[in-house]
């Protein structure tokens, strides 16, 4: 046995740990609830229906709140709804996944949540969005010019009441894994 395998083994540890990825997932708790809850209230007004007119009214009721039930249960099986690692960023928009890597957008911008019913939300402006637009589908490209319209950017997800980021310090966490590539900003 030499001396140096008589040494006790030493740990290595990186002083520039990798970054964590950070994703968006949708709120079980919040789905969970609202689903069992119109569930609930559909089967409640159906029990109450009947052929007169206001049975009749009751049976649209239960039918809106049922689909509000099937919209909530649908929810919970949806995995992530945006992934940002040390690559890039994949957001979802309906059932397509639209990449972009850090060196292809001009900016990040995080709005945080101003208070418990309000949701943040999460816009990647590209250099330059033709081609990554144009390869949509129609349907997926209308979600996109509507976000548009509303946040600015045609690449936004929500988070706070309905959807939760894996890591709380939004900014933060994509700032590191932008790692000087694109700006993170917040927007205030």
């Amino acid at each position: 046995m030499s001396a140096a395998s008589a040494l006790p083994r030493q740990e290595h540890f990186d002083l520039d740990p990798k970054p964590v990825p950070f994703t968006v997932r949708a709120s079980q708790r919040v789905h969970g609830g609202l689903a069992v809850g119109a569930g609930l209230v559909a089967i409640g007004f159906a029990a109450s229906g009947s052929s007169s007119p206001t049975g009749v009214l009751r049976w649209i009721v239960a039918a809106a709140f049922a689909v509000l039930a099937v919209i909530c249960a649908r929810a919970l099986t949806v995995g992530d709804m945006l992934v940002a690692d040390d690559v890039g960023i994949r957001l979802r928009i309906r059932n397509e996944w639209v990449g972009t890597r850090w060196e292809d957008i001009e900016e990040v911008t995080v709005l945080q949540r101003r208070h418990p019913l309000d949701d943040g939300r999460i816009a990647v402006h590209l250099l330059d969005p033709g081609p990554v637009l144009s390869a949509m589908p129609s349907s997926t490209r209308k979600t996109t010019d509507a976000n548009r319209r509303l946040t600015g950017s045609s690449l936004a997800v929500p988070f706070g009441l309905t959807a939760r980021p894996s890591n709380g310090e939004v900014v933060q966490a994509l700032h590191m894994l932008a790692d000087a590539r694109c700006p993170v900003r917040e927007q205030l």
